[in-house]
């Protein structure tokens, strides 16, 4: 609706809802988001309390004042798009007015900023772009025919989608655009089968485990974990019992018969943290072992398939304690942002593994975002009801060959594995 057709009521209330927007943003640009009130932005607008809230229900909200036009555009760019047009296509069309106009905003730099320096407006960005998510992604599974898998992969190719609209400094919109579209397109084309042994670094090119050998945890390693399991299961039953945000850290401590200083110790991370007990440092190195030493004739995406299969959701051996943490993530907010934080803490060092192992230039894009898609993975699983071997399967398959052809029965690239 244009300003020409609001009525006096509207135009008023639009208005105001901008003012207030503008008064937030120019506060929070001068001073941070944390060191901003919402009274403060009150003031500046010239509004009461309850004028405010009226408009925007938090102050994370204040800095995204622009979503429903958002979802109803990207969503309408698949519904209404002219016969036999790409859906992919016409997502990237609207992807690019939608970038290059967030560009030509003076501002645009700092708000990037903004939101990467505060943690509240990171999460609220995530669960805003989560919210378009579903409703993206039954517009693109309408799209396209039916066929196995074909709602998880529609999921998939939503959050892929909406990835590149979420605030960053890209350093050219199209060409971000186009790597992101071409690798949604066609699939990861396996670079690394082919290029030569002497392009890698050479003690990287032996299958084998350069870490040494295990040996059995002594007596102190022993009783360590010990005390680690006890206080993530007192985390758990209390959790369960009684809520996540109803529970204390010194409740837990007490359940576990512990100390707080004892319990920070083992779980310096927080609360978040007892309920996905493990060392991101070891969690990242894993990783990146899995892609360097991979066996022989194997894609890189087959080996963090296979590397991920053995972890987290996708496990097939769960324990009941596993399972409940698993659940209780699922329900909890601040659980699921945790998880995908631990996850994509691996970023940058599985984006250098790729490319090192596929001998692409260092600023290549196409290995950065499937190291971005990649760690999405046990997120999407966890958003999408159902099995989660199975989303990471499906997943796997769109990345290897590209939407929608990777919902068909075509081969598998030369040197993938078979599950």
């Amino acid at each position: 609706m244009t300003e020409a057709t609001m009525g006096r009521r509207e135009r008023k209330k639009a208005r105001t809802r901008q003012a207030i927007a503008d008064a937030a943003l120019q506060l929070f640009l001068e001073r941070g988001f944390d060191e901003v009130t919402v009274k403060d932005v009150a003031e500046a607008a010239d509004v009461s309390m309850s004028g405010l809230f009226k408009h925007f229900p938090t102050k994370e909200s204040l800095v995204f004042d622009q979503e429903d036009d958002v979802r109803a555009g990207i969503v309408s760019a698949v519904q209404d798009r002219p016969e036999g047009a790409p859906v992919l296509q016409v997502l990237r069309d609207w992807l690019l007015r939608y970038t290059c106009q967030k560009a030509d905003d003076p501002r645009a730099a700092a708000f990037v900023d903004l939101i990467a320096g505060a943690p509240a407006l990171s999460d609220h960005a995530r669960r805003m772009w989560l919210r378009y998510e579903q409703e993206l992604a039954e517009a693109i599974h309408q799209a396209e025919p039916d066929g196995p898998g074909a709602s998880i992969a529609a999921r998939a190719v939503a959050r892929f989608v909406l990835d590149s609209a979420q605030p960053r400094q890209p350093h050219d919109p199209g060409a971000d655009l186009d790597a992101a579209f071409t690798l949604l397109a066609n699939g990861w084309p396996a670079p690394e089968m082919r290029a030569a042994q002497h392009d890698r670094p050479q003690n990287l090119v032996s299958g084998a485990s350069l870490s040494p050998p295990t040996r059995p945890p002594g007596l102190r390693e022993r009783k360590k974990a010990q005390t680690r399991q006890a206080i993530t299961r007192a985390a758990l039953d209390l959790f369960i019992a009684r809520g996540y945000d109803d529970v204390g850290v010194r409740e837990i401590a007490d359940a576990a018969d512990t100390s707080i200083a004892t319990l920070f110790t083992y779980f310096p991370d927080g609360k978040a943290s007892l309920v996905f007990p493990g060392n991101r440092t070891d969690h990242i190195a894993a990783l990146v072992h899995a892609v360097h030493h991979r066996t022989a004739g194997q894609t890189i995406l087959r080996a963090v398939h296979d590397h991920m299969a053995e972890r987290g959701p996708f496990a097939a051996d769960l324990n009941p304690d596993e399972l409940r943490a698993l659940d209780l993530a699922r329900a909890t907010p601040e659980l699921s942002d945790y998880a995908l934080r631990s996850w994509s803490a691996a970023r940058d060092a599985l984006t250098t593994a790729i490319t090192r192992e596929a001998a692409l230039p260092h600023d290549d894009l196409s290995a950065r975002l499937l190291a971005r898609y990649l760690l999405q993975i046990p997120d999407l699983a966890n958003s999408i009801t159902g099995d989660a071997r199975r989303t990471l399967d499906v997943i796997t398959d769109l990345l290897e060959r590209g939407w929608p052809a990777g919902l068909t029965s075509t081969p598998r690239l030369e040197g993938t594995t078979e599950h």
